[in-house]
């Protein structure tokens, strides 16, 4: 018992280092734009424009679905970082505008083949006791994208160009990969079950409510936080005219935010419970965006806002990722990859809305429509979302 322990604590490490590779690839634009601009020769606004079209990938989520029913979770893996590493390292060797942003939509691609079958890994892997714990370590690769992934990366453009960050990720997507065929077993008892082809996998959101109603909780939460999150920066550099020192700090806070959120997830849920932990934090999350509004004109009580917005965030997100892979345990990938479907239309919807309300009718309407919009989420998945037995 204790060596099959030990040997799952190094299988999630490693499913983990592999997801900081993908997460360091899709988060590392935001705060390097300027630098890959710059140094391809167009305005940053053309990286931006990359950046949106790249976001699309999520909606592709549902058509990856199937593949790990149908292969095993351990082929799709290692296919995704494979898929990943090439992307990265025909950046590489050839750096232009036109393959710099493939390999955007190749990474993000690669992800959303990555996290349903990795979540589902883990949730036929771990009891559910425990897979609050387990799926929060592998969350902290969110994270960590920013406070390891993103350092290590600056000081490679700093030092080697902008094309280096894509060799050394490319080189790290490889040993990933390999690591990954070498060390998760072979074995899945899942392969041929239900969601196994794009018909079957129709068939199984349709006859399971509760993956309908995931969905629609997934749309709203995330929906509800892009929209205030989006145009932050902007109502701090109008509300405190330090534009580069607050939205640096703001940077520091989500970070730290984040990872004390993922810890914390994975401390609490499998504790008290997946919906109890995430339900709460859902209704602190909604009281949240109602203060921030409130703090105009005090940074540091802006600032002390923003982590709890993104503290309570987190939980929730990283708390409700094991929840889900248990409402339809005979179908988990179908679950997840739904779920990540709906998150990307959620943010769109959300990028969209925030700005809008920003400009017409000012900050405190954000807040308020956030807060709504996650009440309204977290009653959702009160009422209609719970696990497929008791545990």
């Amino acid at each position: 018992m204790e060596q099959k322990q030990t040997r799952l604590y190094w299988q999630l490490a490693l499913i983990s280092l592999a997801r900081l590779c993908l997460n360091t690839g899709l988060r590392m634009v935001y705060p390097f734009a300027p630098a890959f601009a710059r140094q391809l020769g167009v305005p940053v606004t053309a990286v931006y424009r990359l950046v949106t079209i790249r976001n699309l990938a999520g909606f592709l989520s549902p058509l990856f679905g199937p593949l790990s029913e149908r292969f095993g979770r351990r082929a799709i893996l290692f296919g995704a970082m494979i898929v990943f590493s090439a992307g990265c390292l025909l950046v590489w060797l050839w750096p232009t505008y036109w393959l710099f942003g493939a390999a955007l939509i190749v990474i993000s691609v690669a992800k959303v083949v990555y996290d349903p079958a990795m979540q589902a890994y883990v949730g036929e892997t771990v009891p559910y006791k425990q897979r609050g714990k387990a799926l929060a370590v592998t969350e902290l690769s969110w994270a960590g994208a920013l406070l390891v992934g993103g350092p290590l990366l600056g000081i490679a453009i700093e030092r080697q160009g902008w094309s280096a960050a894509f060799f050394w990720l490319g080189l790290f997507g490889v040993v990933t990969a390999v690591s990954l065929r070498k060390f998760l077993p072979s074995a899945n008892k899942t392969v041929g079950g239900r969601g196994a082809s794009l018909a079957d996998y129709g068939r199984v959101v349709w006859q399971n409510p509760v993956i309908w109603a995931a969905m629609l909780y997934n749309v709203l939460i995330m929906a509800g936080n892009e929209t205030i999150f989006l145009v932050f920066g902007d109502w701090m550099e109008l509300s405190f005219g330090l534009s580069l020192l607050a939205l640096g700090a703001s940077a520091g806070v989500i970070g730290g935010a984040e990872i004390t959120g993922e810890l914390f997830a994975g401390w609490s849920v499998d504790r008290f419970g997946k919906r109890p932990v995430i339900i709460t934090t859902g209704l602190l999350n909604a009281l949240a965006c109602l203060l921030i509004p409130l703090t105009d004109g005090n940074l540091t009580a802006a600032l002390v806002a923003y982590f709890a917005l993104f503290l309570t965030f987190e939980i929730t997100i990283v708390g409700g990722v094991p929840l889900m892979t248990e409402i339809v345990p005979s179908a988990r990938s179908v679950v997840m990859s739904s779920t990540i479907a709906a998150g990307a239309l959620g943010r769109a919807l959300g990028s969209w809305l925030g700005p809008f309300l920003f400009s017409q009718f000012g900050f405190s309407s954000n807040g308020w429509v956030s807060a709504m919009i996650t009440a309204v989420a977290t009653l959702l998945l009160a009422l209609w979302i719970r696990e497929a037995r008791d545990q």
